[in-house]
């Protein structure tokens, strides 16, 4: 399969780039993180490819500019969601701890009283 990775060209592996980074801003936003984590590696291991790769001049054209400004775009609203995430999350395991310090101290008041 790496063969065949490697006969692609610059265009096609920034628009497969392409690809894998709109399909990350979609499961992001679904909180599907096992599935955004094999997602970033598979980009991780496409942009290993892109660099290795001849330039083919894509990028300099029109389509290529649109395109790599729409992954830039694409990256900020990916990471503003990830961050919007990782707050919800921290917050609901901050409110999960306090209700256990409650629970855990009413009961231990419980059982403190003299009867």
């Amino acid at each position: 399969m790496a063969a065949m990775e490697q006969e692609r060209t610059a265009t096609e592996l920034w628009q497969d780039y392409a690809f894998l980074t709109r399909e990350i801003s979609k499961f992001v936003e679904k909180h599907d993180v096992k599935l955004v984590l094999e997602l970033l590696d598979q980009r991780e291991k496409l942009q290993v490819l892109i660099e290795n790769s001849p330039d083919d001049g894509y990028k300099a054209t029109d389509e290529g500019q649109e395109l790599l400004q729409s992954i830039r775009n694409l990256n900020q609203l990916i990471a503003s969601n990830l961050q919007r995430l990782r707050n919800n999350t921290k917050r609901s395991q901050e409110i999960t701890r306090a209700y256990d310090q409650m629970v855990t101290g009413f009961a231990g008041s419980f059982m403190d009283r003299k009867s």
